[in-house]
C-alpha cells in the first residue's frame, strides 16, 4: 500500500523579555553567567547582515561596578531556545526542522515535521467526488416496496365534529332485527 503524509508547522514566538530568560537560562547552565549579574538593556540587531551579533545584552557586574556587553549569534540564540523549552516541558517534536525567524521584538523557533503514514486506501481516482452514479443496490433501496396484502386495514377516519353550538344528540342505535322463525312463532296465536 501506499503512504500518506501529515506535515506539521509550528511557530514559538519568544519577546524579547523571554529571549533574555533563556539566554541567561543557557549561560548559567553552562556556568558562564557572571555572578551578581543584572541585564540593564538587551537589543536585537535587525541591521546586521550575518547571524552573529543579533542579540546584544547589557551587563551591570555588582563586582566590579561595571556594564559590559554581550552578544549573540543565531545559533546561540537557537539553544537557549530549545534548552529553555527542555527546561520548561514545552514539547518539541525530535526529528523536526528546526529555524530561527528575527522578529521586530523578539524571535521566533520554527519547527517543521512530516509524518509519513501507512494508507488506508487506494490510490484516489481524479474524478471529482459527487460525479460517479451511485450503485445498482442503492438506486433499488430507494423505491419503495407496494404495501403487504397481509397489513392490518387502516382505521377510520374520527367523524367529524359538528359545529360548535349546533350539537344534537346522535340518534340511538337501531336494536338488532329479530329471528324470522322466532318472530313468527311470537305472532302465532296461543291455544286456547
Amino acid at each position: 500500500m501506499a503512504n500518506t503524509l501529515i506535515h506539521e508547522n509550528r511557530r514559538l514566538r519568544f519577546p524579547l523579555d523571554t529571549l533574555v530568560d533563556a539566554l541567561i537560562e543557557l549561560e548559567d547552565k553552562q556556568g558562564h553567567w557572571p555572578s551578581k549579574a543584572t541585564v540593564v538593556g538587551a537589543t536585537i540587531d535587525h541591521e546586521t547582515t550575518t547571524d552573529n551579533d543579533r542579540v546584544i545584552l547589557s551587563i551591570h557586574r555588582a563586582d566590579s561596578d561595571k556594564v559590559i556587553e554581550r552578544r549573540y549569534s543565531l545559533a546561540m540564540i537557537a539553544a537557549a531556545i530549545v534548552n529553555y523549552c527542555v527546561t520548561l516541558r514545552v514539547p518539541l517534536p525530535r526529528n523536526s526542522t528546526k529555524s530561527i525567524q528575527v522578529l521586530p521584538d523578539g524571535v521566533a523557533l520554527v519547527l517543521e515535521n512530516t509524518l509519513i503514514l501507512q494508507c488506508r486506501h487506494e490510490e484516489l481516482s481524479t474524478l471529482p467526488a459527487g460525479s460517479v452514479p451511485p450503485p445498482a443496490h442503492a438506486a433499488a433501496a430507494a423505491v419503495r416496496a407496494p404495501p403487504d396484502a397481509a397489513s392490518p386495514p387502516a382505521s377510520p377516519p374520527p367523524p367529524a365534529s359538528a359545529p360548535t353550538g349546533t350539537a344534537e344528540a346522535p340518534p340511538p342505535p337501531a336494536p338488532p332485527a329479530p329471528d324470522a322463525p322466532a318472530a313468527a312463532a311470537a305472532d302465532a296465536p296461543g291455544p286456547t
